[in-house]
């Protein structure tokens, strides 16, 4: 233990002093770099919130965030996962694990979640990231100079247009129709884009289960968007974080698996099939684009700990039956919040039920705005976005107003409730 003086400690004391007013006469946003500057900190939207400190005038039934259900998150199949994972005479769960993540994790990702592959991708296809938002960093990462343009589509998930925005690239607008992504707007923005000197280098696509709006691509505008990208030489982005959580007999094929494993990078995530806490996901890509992302890589790497967890409880036979009572519980929940909304919300809104995900994207009728019936949820109880937020403008550029509401972590218990609140914010608008 060291011991101090009495000169010595009242001189340390100045010192503190003296630093601190130096200090204080400095503007910490001076500091603050180039890149960062014009940026947010990001909504609870972009965070993946559930949404807090509302002033409503009764509990709030939040309907805001992609979380998966409180209730049926697998936390003993965890816990006995996590003691196997621990249950080994060496420390490699306790060390670090390198840039690419634990090797027989990425082999059973390959065999679970890139199953619709004619060949399997091995573990060489795979690096476990922070989540699928992390996989969207580091494929910007390799791909995206400051300046560069992605596309994607309008509306899209507002964490990856926060991501793009960060990388310090534009992200140029494509509208959906009931078969995903409209290829006759894409060819056509591609074409603008080249005709004013700026090649787009990435288009960043959700096929499956849409966030915000839940369309799903059909099987044949797949086969025309991956031939179309490699006519063009550009990537495609392909997020799966809700591939797994389908309300029909299968999912469709990944786009990865329609273009046989080339010109798709995939992101994907444990987040919404298990839980949003692990942040574990990957990027799945050819090797050779694997190999040349290693070096824009500085975070050390995830948990290795974590990841014996998730291959422990993959190759338990917990995983997959885990993941089949989630779509009956997330089925139920839409079935409930779209009975609530059908009949009694004709006057104020359209949608169409989505086959699976999280979300049930409302399209307001004229006069109504997304923004505005926000507020009126609040004041209801209940809480969820806009739909302004999804659109890298801002402005939803011709379509109708919306909002989002997400049914899978709300309660069984209070999804219809839920749903009546929304129904009263529209009836509050309405009537002016």
């Amino acid at each position: 233990m060291t011991t101090e003086t009495p000169d010595l400690e009242a001189e340390l004391q100045a010192v503190a002093a003296r630093c601190a007013a130096r200090w204080n006469d400095r503007d910490p946003a001076g500091f603050q770099s180039a890149r960062l500057r014009g940026l947010t900190a990001g909504s609870m939207t972009d965070w993946g919130l559930a949404g807090s400190g509302v002033k409503s005038k009764r509990p709030p039934i939040s309907m805001a965030g992609g979380i998966p259900d409180a209730a049926s998150q697998p936390k003993q199949g965890l816990l006995r996962a996590m003691e196997r994972a621990l249950d080994v005479p060496d420390d490699g769960p306790l060390v670090y694990g390198g840039p690419l993540g634990y090797e027989p994790l990425r082999a059973e990702i390959g065999k679970y979640f890139a199953r619709d592959h004619a060949e399997i991708p091995g573990a060489d296809h795979f690096i476990l990231t922070n989540g699928a938002a992390g996989a969207i960093d580091m494929a910007a990462t390799l791909l995206l100079d400051r300046g560069d343009v992605v596309i994607a589509e309008m509306p899209t998930f507002a964490g990856s247009l926060r991501t793009f925005r960060g990388h310090g690239v534009e992200v140029a607008g494509v509208h959906l129709d009931d078969e995903g992504m409209r290829l006759d707007q894409l060819e056509a923005r591609i074409a603008q884009l080249r005709a004013d000197g700026r090649a787009p280098k990435l288009i960043y696509t959700i096929p499956t289960y849409h966030n915000p709006t839940g369309v799903t691509m059909s099987l044949q505008r797949r086969a025309d968007l991956v031939e179309l990208a490699a006519r063009e030489g550009i990537h495609i982005l392909e997020d799966t974080a809700y591939n797994e959580l389908f309300f029909t007999p299968e999912r469709p094929p990944t786009l990865s698996a329609v273009a046989g494993g080339r010109g798709v990078l995939t992101a994907g995530t444990f987040s919404k099939v298990i839980a949003t806490g692990l942040r574990i996901g990957w990027l799945q890509a050819e090797p050779a684009l694997i190999e040349l992302l290693l070096p824009g890589r500085f975070d050390m790497g995830n948990s290795p700990l974590l990841h014996r967890m998730l291959h422990e409880y993959m190759v338990s036979g917990e995983f997959a039956p885990h993941v089949e009572r989630m779509r009956g519980v997330y089925a139920a929940k839409l079935a409930a919040l779209a009975a609530t909304l059908r009949d009694a919300g004709e006057p104020y809104f359209e949608f169409t039920q989505p086959e699976g995900g999280f979300f049930l994207w409302l399209r307001l009728r004229d006069g109504l705005r997304g923004r505005d019936v926000q507020r009126a949820g609040f004041e209801e109880g209940a809480i969820f976005p806009p739909g302004v937020g999804f659109y890298p403008g801002g402005d939803p550029d011709g379509d109708p107003e919306a909002v989002r509401l997400a049914y899978s972590w709300t309660s069984a218990a209070d999804i219809a409730a839920g749903g009546e609140r929304v129904l009263a914010a529209c009836a509050r608008v309405a009537g002016g």
